[in-house]
């Protein structure tokens, strides 16, 4: 198997990995403020309710510009591609929740937005030191 091979598989392996954790922990914590009990309700500090003005609307399109760039320079953009997925991922995962919940259970967006940041920079920071070595920056003929 070669570099670009084994990189492709690392990447889409951590990226499956992410998502699925995200989705498992997203599903359980939304589930779990929106099925509170009203006595529940009044001791906490969390509570689900959405939050939607224009400063989440600008937020929003810049995200999804972003995601668009990324979408178009997808192949150019590799061995960094799904890294770079990851954070933007990590960012969405982040604005999900502090427009879902007021509270503590906001802090659960930025828990997932930090280890999206740290995997895709760690990535990114080995890809730039081994890309030579693995022979990741060449064309294919």
């Amino acid at each position: 198997m070669n570099g670009r091979k084994e990189v492709q598989t690392i990447n889409w392996t951590l990226f499956g990995v992410l998502t699925l954790a995200g989705l498992v922990s997203a599903g359980r914590t939304l589930t779990n403020l929106k099925n509170m009990t009203p006595e529940q309700e009044a001791e906490g500090q969390s509570r689900f309710q959405v939050q939607w003005e224009q400063p989440e609307t600008i937020f929003a399109l810049i995200l999804g510009c972003i995601t668009l760039l990324l979408i178009l320079g997808w192949k150019r953009l590799f061995p960094y591609n799904v890294p770079l997925a990851m954070i933007v991922g990590g960012i969405c995962y982040a604005f999900l929740f502090q427009v879902t919940t007021v509270g503590w259970a906001g802090l659960i967006g930025f828990v997932g937005l930090l280890i999206a940041m740290v995997a895709g920079l760690l990535m990114i920071i080995i890809y730039a030191f081994g890309a030579r070595k693995w022979g990741l920056r060449r064309r294919e003929e």
